[in-house]
């Protein structure tokens, strides 16, 4: 019979050569491989895996998440909150093993389509675009385009230019998205022939800075108008004055600029006058 002392160095060296077996922690794989996140205080989830040498997962094996500057915060789990407008590094740690995604985040709070609501009137094909301003939490206005989708395109689609056209009669909902940040109008298409559009005041005085308002009215076959339409609205001198999509004018600099409304291939002129 072995003795006691025998049996106990032969355990030592079973778990000596267990320990020097088992599998020790190579790297830790993160998913996404870089994060973008629009909007203060949005978030997202990171997921990580702790692999061996070999790339195989050790379980479980649960890392620690943290955020090389303040930009965003790193919770436990792996969900990132941004913070403020930045770059930062998230890093996964676990036993000395690391593994980091980069991370950036834009402020975009809030995005504002104008107008709000179309009532689109002409023949199938009919097309006017849609005006946007994108703005921070600040709301200073960038320089970004969202993305466009009609919640019906069977009634209307929508361009990646935010060009609505008409397809068949009858109500949806066009909206621009900026990651989880969006904004919409909705969509009114009455199909009918357009005889004739007109665009009120003819004439308008502006100062620089000042906004004037132009509504177009559309006559159909039968004579009868047709008010609050949507239309293509141009300006003649863009330095003098802009227009949006809806109609309204801003006065820029002193002189004179002609504003052109265009539907269904019919057009009418205005003048703005801004001093």
């Amino acid at each position: 019979m072995p003795s006691r002392r025998t049996a106990l160095c032969a355990v030592a060296l079973l778990t000596a050569f267990a320990a020097g077996c088992a599998r020790k922690p190579a790297s830790v794989d993160i998913t996404p491989k870089k994060v973008k996140i629009y909007g203060i205080e949005r978030s997202q989830r990171l997921s990580a895996k702790v692999l061996d040498k070999k790339g195989q997962p050790l379980e479980p094996a649960t890392p620690a998440w943290s955020a090389s500057s303040d930009v965003v915060t790193a919770e436990p789990g792996g969900r990132i909150v941004a913070k403020k407008a930045g770059k930062a590094m998230v890093t996964a740690t676990y036993e000395g093993v690391t593994g980091q995604v980069p991370v950036e985040v834009i402020d975009v709070a809030t995005i504002e389509i104008t107008p709000p609501a179309i009532a689109l009137t002409g023949p199938a094909g009919t097309s006017v675009p849609i005006s946007f301003s994108v703005k921070d939490s600040k709301q200073k206005v960038l320089d970004l385009k969202p993305t466009w989708s009609s919640s019906n395109p069977k009634v209307a689609t929508i361009s990646e230019d935010g060009i609505v056209t008409s397809v068949a009669a009858g109500m949806t909902t066009v909206i621009g998205r900026i990651g989880d940040i969006q904004g919409g109008s909705d969509v009114t298409v009455s199909l009918k022939p357009i005889e004739r559009v007109d665009i009120r005041p003819v004439t308008a005085l502006a100062r620089v800075g000042e906004m004037q308002h132009f509504e177009v009215t559309a006559y159909g076959t039968d004579g009868l108008p047709i008010p609050e339409v949507a239309a293509v609205f141009k300006t003649s001198d863009p330095s003098v004055a802009t227009v949006d999509g809806a109609g309204v004018a801003t006065g820029k600099k002193p002189g004179a600029a002609k504003i052109r409304v265009e539907l269904a291939g019919k057009t009418a002129e205005a003048t703005l006058l801004v001093n």
